[in-house]
């Protein structure tokens, strides 16, 4: 028998190593095909549970104009949603959804449930959703880092005439007001802005929110786009002057020299409303200057207690509450009868006096009497 002939043949042994070889390699393709498997299964969890967090706050990179505009159930009901249940069903007037797309080859319940169909934990209370995955690793998603980043921003700014002067005694005739939802319902917030124009709003959930200023004259109106953790800048510019319309022509004191007399001059072709006068300040030195009268074209618009320089002079308690300056009119005020703060009360002559004041309207007036 040659060599060959006797080499024709298989060994147990050799036959045992070959079917070993062949299992090790099943085995390890087997165990990398079972994790490519569980890679994507982490993989598709994940990114579903990023939409499910974009569908109650909102997608960032849907913009308008370079503005965000989405802002998911949040931003359509001021508050997270209860269960995700709440993300394809109706809840209420301000429910715009549905804010998770469901692909029609799903069911209502499959965005409930992780790649390994386990349903996914939702807890709004402290911000998570939740995958418990093959029962050995457990996802977590944040919906935000904190329920303020959410419900607790700023939106602040300054209101200003179209010459950049803050309204000054005008502001409180001037009033700010944003609307949005808060726990599924409409609520307006209002403030009035300091005498420098600024004004905040505090406590905003975030959304595309409706902000107003309302002048006597006119209403303005702008959106304020709050996104979490944010302080929104909205800035108003009043297109009449704050400074008004009333222009100073020339003064003197009456007989009497405790009072003052003045013309305005209304040069625009408006009619005016004025429901109060400021002195602001008399400009004497270490003293405080009072008065107790104020009169328009000969009728009383004023007459009570003495008002410090500084107090608003009311129009009530007189000929006239609300005083109409016509267009182009040159009107005659007169102011008395001034006194300082001693007790008794010691007459001032206003004679060369100078003298700053503001009407409602916003008109600033300076002068020294006689002038």
């Amino acid at each position: 028998m040659s060599y060959f002939n006797m080499r024709r043949g298989v060994t147990l042994l050799e036959l045992i190593i070959v079917m070993l070889i062949i299992g090790v390699l099943a085995s390890v393709t087997l165990s990398a095909i079972d994790r490519v498997r569980e890679r994507g299964l982490f993989d598709e969890t994940m990114a579903e549970m990023k939409a499910i967090v974009k569908a109650i706050t909102g997608d960032p990179e849907l913009l308008s104009d370079g503005k965000r505009i989405d802002f998911g159930y949040v931003g359509d009901l001021g508050k997270l949603p209860d269960s995700l249940g709440g993300l394809i069903r109706p809840e209420g007037e301000l429910w715009k959804g549905p804010y998770y797309k469901i692909s029609f080859r799903e069911d209502e319940e499959s965005y409930k449930k992780d790649a390994w169909g386990r349903y996914y934990q939702y807890s709004p209370e402290d911000l998570t959703i939740r995958s418990f995955g093959n029962g050995q690793v457990t996802l977590t998603y944040r919906i935000a880092d904190s329920l303020s980043d959410l419900f607790n921003n700023t939106v602040y700014g300054q209101v200003l005439d179209r010459e950049n002067t803050p309204p000054g005694d005008l502001a409180e005739r001037l009033i700010l007001k944003i609307t949005y939802p808060r726990n599924g319902e409409m609520r307006e917030d209002s403030v009035q802005p300091n005498r420098d124009g600024f004004y905040q709003f505090s406590g905003v959930p975030i959304g595309r929110h409706w902000l107003k200023l309302v002048t006597p004259y006119e209403t303005l109106g702008k959106y304020a786009i709050v996104t979490p953790k944010s302080k929104v800048l909205v800035d108003f510019r009043v297109p009449r002057l704050f400074r008004g319309n009333l222009i100073y022509l020339s003064s003197d004191t009456l007989t009497s020299s405790d009072t003052v007399l003045f013309w305005v001059h209304n040069w625009t072709k408006d009619t005016i409303k004025l429901f109060y006068l400021n002195v602001l300040d008399v400009m004497i030195p270490e003293t405080v200057v009072c008065y107790n009268k104020v009169t328009a074209r000969d009728s009383v618009c004023y007459l009570g207690d003495k008002i410090k320089e500084g107090e608003i002079a009311q129009f009530m308690g007189g000929d006239i509450d609300t005083l109409l300056v016509f267009p182009e009119e040159r009107l005659k005020f007169t102011i008395g009868s001034f006194t300082d703060t001693l007790t008794p009360p010691n007459t001032k002559n206003m004679a060369e006096r100078r003298i700053k004041i503001r009407f409602s309207d916003g008109s600033l007036i300076d002068f020294k009497v006689g002038d």
